[in-house]
């Protein structure tokens, strides 16, 4: 085992050596070039740190996640699910997930960018993708991984022939087999086939004759049944659906040589002329469908000793009879139970074909493998999210100097009291995405307060600011002012917060409340609140490698430490947890949609969208805004993630606009104060839900403002 676990670590520092000329020789494929962000990691997923994380190679494999999919979300009602594919094929025609992105390549640097990114609970693992750089990278940051639906082909059989070598790769590993006798050899509880339980749809093609499909042929299968339905007498219409897409062009050049009407699928309308005798189905991802059209289903790959048959589970699990060679070792699971139509040889098929011909369809036998494979990985479902790490830790020589930076300005300035009044700052360790802008709000109402902020993305100019559009005031003071919360856009501040007491109404204290004070070391602060995202605690280190811009000790300024999108018995985050200084008050919260704001109106919350949904957001962490809409049931056909307080331009709305005639459009509401306040576009409104520490934190608040 240390043998092989000091090779694999020589493996990896060599894959680090290749990696400039692998990503050349990418770069020059066009196949491997398209979404090349996504390849090497750094395609970000718009799901929430803790997402189940499900890798299906291909279409075949993809039958295992459509399958397991709504299981899992029957048992973890809110879980996000991330699927990974290998094909851009798979890619397209993925469905049931929440995001769906091509796997990382297996080279260090793109898979620990995918998993920084990501930091999933668990890694479900469909058949037999085992890749080692990845294996170990979850290890490594303690993420579970699971294999399901495991089968012994020929990718696991390669790794199982050096003993040790599979030990050191398999460690850790929890499996689930469709058969009891793979299960055995793999150590793992048989559980059923889950290929047989994924929903096959309603067919696309319409057959005015007895039909025969061969599903994934190979050469050898192809000639036999071309052979073996010109014998049968009245001729039945076949269909051949070849393994390899590649070879469309050789199987159709085959079909037009041999006796009989041929077309390809691609040339035909829904219903299939009836004069036609053999049909070439050049599609992807339509087979498993036709199925429940046909009369008899032919498994390729069973005249193929290399290849031991592939599964059956797609024919029946529409309960079309099975014709089959005499080569099904690959799958034993799908096979298990199945009372198929055996031909020995090619020249024996006519005769099996015509046997199944006779036999009535049958009503498939419902496994539960699903939610028995839910069952046996609920250890891994249960895990939380995979620690943070740092996004770019080739930048950690810069730390030093950020760092060096933020300890001498905090040295250089003098916190001065502005007369007249109290400040409250909120404030946060990271650059953005905590969420301190609603917070401020919510103390500005709860106190009669002012919010003061520098105004970010406004217009030059030093002037002091009260009313106007984002490029006057700034985004989110815009949003808060159409909410009709006081705002004052300063860039200095120490002047905003002079004008906030100055306007002071009489016989009352002026408060100042400071958005993003925390950085201002000029003035003093009579309150200290600072928000961490929970999901986020470290900001995924400091910058440059991180978004945080302050050290951790930072916090022991908080007189009330925020916790953001957490629950109500969330604990401080043992990364936070020395800095919290004792007596501090903490605040536990999260958002939750209030209503939603379209064309400058307010609607009920209740009032969904009708027609499919195209969102966007321009904001710090916009994959929390886009669960908020799936767990209000929107199903989002398009998705756009634009920078923190992006400024759009013509072409970027242009783009938008072009999903208006068939899709609602739907944004946050700081997205939608940099668009005119008529513009139609349905902007989501949240409000804050405290969840524990609140009366704490209006104690606080009192005594700073009826204070002298």
């Amino acid at each position: 085992m240390l043998l092989f676990q000091a090779l694999f670590a020589l493996y990896r520092a060599l894959l680090w050596l290749l990696t400039p000329w692998i990503a050349l020789g990418l770069a020059v494929n066009p196949r491997w070039s398209l979404r090349a962000r996504e390849r090497w990691g750094f395609g970000v997923p718009l799901v929430e740190p803790g997402a189940v994380w499900i890798h299906a190679a291909s279409l075949g494999e993809g039958r295992v996640a459509q399958a397991l999919i709504p299981a899992i979300r029957s048992a973890i009602p809110r879980v996000e699910i991330l699927r990974t594919c290998t094909s851009l094929t798979a890619r397209e025609q993925a469905v049931g997930a929440d995001q769906t992105l091509l796997a990382p390549l297996d080279v260090p640097l793109a898979v620990n960018a995918f998993l920084d990114r990501t930091r999933p609970r668990c890694l479900i693992l469909a058949e037999a993708e085992l890749w080692p750089v990845l294996l170990d990278a979850c290890r490594a940051r303690e993420i579970p991984i699971a294999v399901v639906n495991a089968r012994l082909g020929p990718a696991l059989r390669r790794w199982r022939r050096v003993p040790g070598l599979w030990e050191a790769l398999t460690r850790e590993i929890s499996w689930t087999a469709p058969d009891a006798a793979t299960a055995a050899e793999l150590g793992g509880l048989a559980v059923g086939d889950l290929k047989a339980e994924a929903v096959l749809g309603r067919p696309g093609l319409v057959f005015q004759r007895p039909t025969v499909i061969g599903g994934s042929t190979h050469r050898s299968d192809e000639a036999a049944l071309i052979a073996g339905c010109a014998e049968l007498v009245p001729r039945p219409l076949l269909v051949l659906a070849p393994r390899d897409p590649r070879r469309f062009d050789e199987v159709w050049a085959r079909l037009q040589a041999s006796p009989g009407v041929s077309l390809r699928r691609t040339r035909v309308g829904p219903v299939v002329p009836p004069d036609v005798d053999m049909l070439l189905l050049d599609t992807v991802g339509e087979l498993g469908s036709l199925y429940n059209a046909a009369q008899v289903a032919f498994v390729g790959g069973t005249y193929e000793p290399a290849v031991g048959g592939h599964s059956p589970a797609e024919a029946t699990a529409a309960g079309c009879p099975v014709v089959h060679g005499p080569c099904v070792s690959a799958n034993p699971g799908a096979w298990e139970g199945v009372a198929g139509f055996v031909a020995r040889t090619p020249a024996a098929l006519a005769s099996a074909i015509a046997a199944a011909l006779d036999v009535p369809r049958t009503i498939p036998v419902q496994t539960r493998a699903a939610e028995a494979t839910v069952r046996a990985l609920e250890v891994s479902l249960d895990a939380g999210p995979a620690p943070e790490h740092a996004l770019r830790p080739w930048l950690w020589p810069l730390v030093p100097v950020w760092a060096t930076g933020v300890v001498l300005r905090r040295l250089c300035g003098r916190p001065k009291r502005v007369p007249g009044g109290k400040v409250v700052s909120v404030g946060s360790l990271a650059a953005g995405g905590a969420g301190k802008t609603p917070v401020a709000a919510w103390v500005a109402e709860v106190v009669g307060g002012t919010v003061v902020s520098r105004g970010y993305g406004r217009d030059a100019g030093v002037d002091l600011r009260t009313a106007g559009e984002a490029t006057w005031l700034g985004d989110e003071l815009t949003m808060l002012a159409r909410r009709g919360v006081p705002v004052v856009s300063a860039p200095d501040r120490s002047r905003g917060v002079a004008a906030v007491f100055a306007g002071a109404r009489a016989g009352r204290v002026g408060v100042a409340v400071l958005d993003d004070g925390l950085q201002v070391a000029s003035i003093h602060r009579d309150l200290d609140i600072v928000v961490v995202d929970a999901r986020f605690p470290g900001g995924d280190g400091m910058i440059p490698v991180g978004t945080r811009r302050l050290p951790l000790s930072a916090l022991l300024q908080a007189d009330v430490v925020w916790l953001n999108h957490a629950g109500a018995e969330t604990p401080v985050p043992p990364l936070l947890r020395p800095h919290v200084r004792p007596g501090a008050v903490v605040v536990r919260a999260r958002y939750r949609p209030l209503d939603w704001l379209v064309s400058g109106r307010a609607m009920p919350l209740a009032e969904l969208p009708a027609r499919p949904v195209a969102a966007f957001a321009g904001i710090a962490r916009p994959e929390g805004f886009f669960r908020l809409l799936r767990d209000l049931g929107l199903v989002l056909d398009h998705t756009w993630a634009f920078p923190d307080h992006h400024r759009y331009t013509p072409s970027d709305l242009v783009d938008i606009e072009a999903y208006r005639a068939t899709h609602v459009i739907v944004t946050t509401e700081k997205d939608a104060a940099r668009l005119p306040p008529d513009a139609a576009v349905w902007a989501l409104r949240l409000q804050i839900e405290i969840l524990s520490g609140e009366p704490e934190l209006r104690a606080r608040l009192a005594a700073v403002v009826g204070g002298s």
